[in-house]
């Protein structure tokens, strides 16, 4: 039976294999996993403990580990716990990005609010008792009931469904492979996707497009990634319906697979006559090896000269789409020097300076971009209706209004613009506008070149959009 107590926080274990997540190796990761997936409500709970102190409505469940010390791990509370230990300093708080309102907080906390909240009350089931524990937990997030909690989302329930119950679930095996084989997914989204993504749309277009990708079914297509053909299409795939450029009207009512550079014969295109597979899928999508030898000279001549291919998130990439970029219209001058400096820039040696320009060329041409439709129909502003400048990420928004107004939404235009606002308005974003203070004062925000030149092909097609 279990035991009710007042249990010490230093003595609780946080969850590192909470089904929100992938497993952590510490409770300092874990912390950042819950941070990432849910930092609205995450912080919001810190300053309810700090106004109101920890209010026992209902206990912390508990399961007594089966080892020597009898650990106590959290199963029902881990978001209460960490933040509690975050607020009593027990983990350094200065690596998680807490906001200034709440440093200050916590540094002005009420003489004796620590000694009143070092204990909670805890519910505290015996080894024996994981059944029942786990009947508990799934009946309180699984099924998304409210009572003050954060619910498990869609991932957390495909992952309970298929870790506890043995069940099938095709699109978190493909989501948790691609989030680290991935070649274009940055560790913020990897932190972020693996606790928060539309699993189910990625089921629906997998379960859709498996055949496209010489796979029989899902589970199949989840089984052979990353060995795969296409395998490029099938992550861009998976990122984009991450930013939510993808959803079930893409995956229901268009041939997305096709959109994505996989050919709509794909499977009739590997197989050959008398069966051998292997060697028609090496020589698909392009001339044979006798074919490309029988070239003529002048053919070998011109892809003698074309420009080497470079990976995604290789800094070279970056370089060669800004210097390919053209400002046009009035009043560019200012925006040319910033391409001017950006490109003297050694992505892999100043990436924060890089951040700091770009930033510096999507303000001043959404100005510019607003000037220049100033007076017509439907004109984006950088004004607020009642005076004073807007966010830059809302002005941002009503730009790419304007630039896809009366567009369908399937074309790759729109979705090229909707995919950079995606981005650039992203709270903890690399290449987000609302996240410079992070660069500034967060001494934890980090930010590496090749993260940055995965993203980079996101958010220009906006910039190049706003100086044409």
């Amino acid at each position: 039976m279990p035991t009710t107590s007042l249990t010490s926080i230093k003595k609780l274990k946080l969850d590192l294999t909470n089904f929100r997540t992938v497993p952590q190796p510490n409770e300092s990761s874990a912390i950042h996993a819950m941070i990432s997936i849910s930092p609205g409500p995450f912080w919001a709970l810190i300053e309810s403990l700090i106004e109101d102190g920890y209010l026992p409505t209902e206990n912390i469940l508990v399961q007594k580990g089966s080892d020597a010390r009898e650990t106590l791990t959290v199963k029902e509370g881990n978001r209460r716990l960490a933040a509690l230990k975050l607020i009593h300093g027990l983990i350094a708080p200065d690596e998680f990005g807490v906001p200034e309102s709440i440093q200050k907080m916590i540094q002005g906390l009420p003489r004796g609010w620590k000694k009143e909240n070092e204990t909670v009350p805890c519910t505290i089931y015996e080894p024996s008792e994981s059944k029942i524990v786990e009947k508990i937990r799934a009946r309180t997030h699984g099924k998304d009931e409210k009572a003050g909690r954060d619910g498990w989302k869609a991932v957390a329930r495909a992952r309970h469904n298929r870790d506890e119950n043995g069940a099938t679930e095709a699109g978190l095996d493909l989501l948790e492979k691609y989030l680290i084989n991935g070649k274009n997914v940055t560790a913020q989204q990897k932190q972020r996707w693996t606790g928060d993504y539309p699993i189910t749309v990625l089921n629906e277009a997998i379960k859709r497009g498996a055949p496209r990708f010489l796979a029989k079914n899902a589970p199949e297509l989840a089984n052979l990634y990353p060995k795969i053909k296409y395998r490029d299409s099938l992550e861009k795939i998976i990122y984009d319906i991450g930013l939510g450029n993808i959803g079930f009207d893409v995956v229901r009512k268009t041939d997305f697979v096709t959109e994505y550079g996989v050919p709509p014969d794909a499977t009739k295109a590997n197989t050959v006559k008398g069966g051998n597979s292997a060697k028609s899928v090496s020589q698909s999508g392009g001339a044979s090896a006798s074919g490309a030898g029988s070239s003529s000279g002048s053919s070998k001549s011109v892809l003698s000269k074309k420009t080497a291919a470079v990976a995604i998130d290789d800094p070279r990439q970056v370089a060669r789409v800004l210097k390919t970029f053209k400002p046009m219209g009035v009043n560019r001058a200012k925006v040319v020097t910033l391409r001017d400096e950006i490109v003297k820039l050694k992505l892999d040696k100043n990436p924060l300076a890089f951040c700091f320009l770009l930033r510096s060329m999507f303000e001043i041409s959404a100005k510019l971009y607003c000037d220049d439709h100033k007076g017509a129909v439907g004109a984006p502003s950088m004004t607020k209706s009642g005076g004073g400048d807007k966010a830059l990420a809302d002005g941002l928004r009503d730009i790419v209004s304007h630039l896809t107004q009366g567009k369908p939404k399937s074309s790759p235009e729109v979705k090229a613009f909707h995919g950079a606002i995606t981005q650039l308005a992203a709270h903890e974003g690399l290449l987000s506008v609302t996240s410079m203070n992070q660069l500034v004062h967060n001494p934890s925000f980090v930010v590496s070149a090749s993260n940055i030149a995965i993203l980079f092909g996101s958010v220009f097609p906006l910039l190049d959009a706003m100086n044409q």
